[in-house]
């Protein structure tokens, strides 16, 4: 099989991870809630992808999951998306370029980027709308779907990984 062919099969096999993962988070009872906090999965699945793929692969498929996200969780269209697609770009140019590909890399990435999300989403949906109780909100809501977010990354880490290293090109 061509290099182009076993590419092709690796993405669908992404894209396949992404809605499969983006049913799994949006059916309520699937997954268990802890601190009455659900994840938000398809984060880990972008950041994983970002750490093996090329650059624009991995913009693309971060504009995919945050497009899910402000689609499926009914935040404003495009806060995600340009969060996921940009940051994905970032990971990638990191591990290709500057950083060591493995565990604790990946979880580090995961430690800084979903906690900025979170923390963004907070900023925008409750503090600058001007809400009674933002803390409440930070400490009740936020950060228990974050560290339950975070949870997720080395499944998705290994997953991934092995798309990445069985499905490419032999060589001789």
């Amino acid at each position: 099989m061509s290099p182009a062919k076993y590419k092709a099969l690796r993405y669908f096999a992404y894209t396949v991870e992404i809605l499969a993962c983006f049913v799994i988070q949006q059916t309520p009872g699937l997954l268990p809630e802890l601190f009455l906090a659900r994840p938000t999965i398809i984060i880990p699945v972008a950041l994983s992808i970002a750490v093996f793929e090329q650059e624009s692969a991995s913009m693309s498929f971060g504009l995919l999951c945050g497009l899910l996200i402000d689609f499926g969780l009914g935040y404003a269209l495009g806060f995600h998306a340009l969060f996921l697609a940009v940051v994905c770009y970032a990971v990638s140019v990191m591990s290709g370029n500057l950083l060591k590909t493995n565990l604790l890399t990946a979880m580090l990435i995961a430690v800084i980027c979903i906690p900025v999300l979170f923390l963004l989403q907070w900023v925008f949906y409750y503090v600058l709308f001007g809400y009674s109780h933002v803390s409440h909100a930070l400490v009740y809501h936020y950060l228990p779907r974050m560290g339950y977010t975070l949870l997720f990354m080395p499944l998705f880490y290994y997953f991934n990984r092995a798309f990445a290293l069985l499905i490419k090109p032999r060589e001789d």
